[in-house]
């Protein structure tokens, strides 16, 4: 009895695992999602009202410095705010709450990261563990498609896992995956790019 216990068991276990989803995870200790996320789709810190689970918050037009320092303009986005925050501008009680941080190192690597990335030079205290995917093959995911997403089901279906790739101007408009630490899913659609900062929109789970 124990025998046909065990097998039926390893049966169960072994469909569960085939079930998930590839490339999701990383081995974080990051906790389950307690918040709700706000934003009226226009980029702005306000709330999006009658939302569901199935909906998605999108943020429109929202510029990350291609500069360090830089007092207009920030690098570290957040989806509970709404807002790229400028370096200096950082609150210490927001590192939680950062979703991604954008790097440029030149003209051909760019990149979107987590904010405690050995990469950042920023410390921003109490930040979670972002995954992060740069490269998305056009078969994967069609840049033209990002504004048909309307239901938090079809950024579910994701497959996102920290790829340690880069993108350069010539590549835009491009999409980037990422799963924020409370284990929310995004996708930023990079559409331009100016002297000062890149244009950008992003969408994530409610």
């Amino acid at each position: 009895m124990r025998k046909y216990f065990l097998l039926i068991a390893a049966i169960v276990l072994t469909f569960a695992a085939c079930t998930k989803e590839s490339g999701v995870g990383g081995g974080t200790n990051n906790p389950g999602d307690s918040t709700s996320t706000p934003g009226n789709g226009s980029g702005s810190n306000g709330g999006s009202g009658g939302k569901t689970a199935d909906s998605v918050v999108t943020f429109t037009d929202l510029k990350f410095s291609l500069t360090p320092g830089n007092e207009s303009y920030g690098r570290a986005f957040s989806s509970f705010k709404g807002k790229v925050f400028p370096d200096k501008e950082i609150p210490d009680t927001m590192g939680k709450y950062v979703d991604i941080f954008f790097n440029n190192f030149g003209a051909n690597y760019m990149f979107f990261a987590s904010a405690n990335d050995a990469t950042v030079d920023l410390k921003i205290p109490g930040t979670l563990t972002t995954l992060v995917r740069n490269y998305v093959p056009i078969d994967t995911f069609d840049v033209n498609a990002f504004d048909t997403i309307m239901h938090a089901s079809t950024l579910k279906k994701l497959t996102v896992k920290t790829d340690d790739q880069s993108f350069a101007t010539a590549d835009l408009p491009l999409v980037v995956f990422f799963q924020n630490g409370f284990g929310k899913k995004g996708i930023i659609k990079v559409k331009a790019m100016s002297t000062d900062y890149v244009i950008a929109d992003v969408k994530v789970t409610y």
